[in-house]
């Protein structure tokens, strides 16, 4: 590449890819694709999101900043990032003169990462997810083979591994050649490799040696779904009659729906009851009857894959380190050698790319939103030791601490027997909260969580 030449830029964010579908040996989707691009590449095993849904993760990524900083939830909007002041990647790329495309779902919450977006690429999201097989995997090759100006930055989000987590959420729906057991045991993992193949697609049109591909993910999955094909991934079978009735019989004839319902839940939960089910696979398949599964900020919500390739990225490197999604925009910033003085809450990982030893920062997470009014939300500090949650407004309640390197599928709560790390972790904890200030709901906050019954959350 000329060394004067700014690279290209292909961004995908894979929505609910999680960390342990991505790579190793214990899964069982097939990735071909997925796998070379490690291999030409720098992937980090242990990225963290900083939330356990769409629109805080996507806000801290294109920003840099701590969810609780992007103008959501019990913080003044003093820093919301529809305040144009506040850089995005794309702002900060388009004034280095970078051209910016990119096919991403219609989400009013997040126009003000879109809003530098040459042309208005948004598929809508309201009763079905579209997904690369459905035409949007042939209109990103399209848009891509197209003579763009360059240097370009084009940022695709794809759905198509969103496992269906909540009843009202769209179920899976896996291309007909891929929804077999020699392509994963789960839906889940099926849609994994029908998505590789995807991406294999995408990538025969890219000039690798004049282009920086980065694939990550928002946040991670619940795969409700446990050996020997018990799943709960696909739709409920049962739905209301299609008989014409009086209006005055409706709600009768919903009544008989929500029993056939709860009687096709009955019959399950009796049905597993049987088996011995550990803490990890129980709540993984009961995530749609369970709640309280979403409460707890586990790894399989907010550990995800993180991917460089392309000009100066070493290949075949693996980097262990826990680095965090809020760090892609000051990489990006020093991989390209931009004149950008900002603060983010990031760090630029090039240093760890190039070699270098650097340590570890513990890393904020928190809930996006409570998934029951009376619920609080979680707030915690990551580490590659040890993970700790507690509820935003009290430090006494909801406390979990997880020793990661004993117990990585985080099924014993350790608070009450390890209380000087408790304290030790809270320190930390206060140290990102200091600035947050409890208050009513706001307008923005109120938004998302429009947006989120929109996505099928609430």
């Amino acid at each position: 590449m000329n060394s004067n030449k700014k690279p290209n830029i292909l961004f995908i964010v894979i929505d609910s890819l999680r960390a342990d579908k991505s790579y190793g040996d214990t899964r069982k989707c097939i990735t071909p694709n997925l796998d070379k691009m490690i291999k030409n590449g720098t992937y980090f095993t242990q990225a963290i999101s900083p939330s356990d849904a769409t629109i805080l993760s996507i806000r801290s990524i294109f920003t840099g900043l701590l969810p609780f900083k992007t103008g959501t939830v019990k913080n003044e909007k003093i820093n919301s990032v529809s305040n144009e002041k506040i850089p995005t990647i794309t702002s900060i790329l388009k004034k280095s003169g970078y051209q910016i495309f990119g096919k991403v779902p219609s989400l009013i919450s997040l126009d003000s990462m879109y809003s530098d977006f040459v042309n208005n690429d948004k598929f809508q999201v309201d009763k079905k997810w579209p997904r690369l097989e459905d035409g949007l995997g042939s209109e990103i090759i399209e848009k891509i083979k197209k003579k763009l100006d360059e240097p370009w930055f084009y940022y695709a989000h794809i759905l198509d591994v969103h496992s269906k987590v909540m009843p009202k959420m769209p179920p899976l729906v896996i291309p007909e050649k891929y929804d077999k057991e020699e392509f994963g045991e789960s839906k889940y993992e099926r849609a994994v490799s029908s998505t590789d193949y995807w991406l294999g697609e995408i990538l025969k049109n890219i000039d690798l040696e004049n282009t920086i591909v980065i694939i990550t993910a928002d946040h991670g999955s619940f795969i409700p779904y446990y050996k020997n094909g018990i799943s709960l991934e696909e739709s409920i079978t049962s739905k209301l009659p299609n008989i014409r009735t009086p209006k005055f019989l409706n709600p009768l004839k919903r009544k008989a729906y929500s029993i056939i319902k709860n009687k096709e839940k009955d019959e399950f939960l009796v049905k597993i009851e049987k088996l011995s089910l550990t803490e990890y696979d129980k709540r993984n398949l009961l995530c749609l009857y369970n709640k309280n599964s979403f409460k707890i900020l586990y790894d399989e919500l907010v550990r995800i894959p993180l991917l460089f390739m392309g000009p100066n990225v070493p290949q075949n490197t693996i980097i262990k380190n826990q680095v965090s999604s809020r760090d892609i925009l000051p990489t990006l910033i020093d991989m390209l050698q931009l004149d950008e003085n900002i603060s983010t809450d990031g760090s630029s990982l090039f240093s760890l790319i190039k070699g270098q030893i650097i340590d570890e920062k513990p890393i904020f997470i928190q809930s996006s939103f409570p998934m029951e009014k009376e619920s609080e939300y979680l707030v915690g500090i990551r580490t590659s030791k040890y993970k700790y949650n507690r509820s935003i407004d009290d430090p006494k309640q909801n406390v979990y601490l997880y020793n990661l390197e004993n117990d990585p599928k985080e099924e014993q709560n350790i608070a009450n027997e390890e209380k000087e790390i408790v304290e030790q972790y809270e320190n930390i904890l206060k140290k990102y909260l200091s600035n947050i200030q409890n208050e009513e709901k706001s307008d923005d906050e109120q938004m998302i969580e429009n947006e989120l019954k929109k996505l099928g959350y609430i």
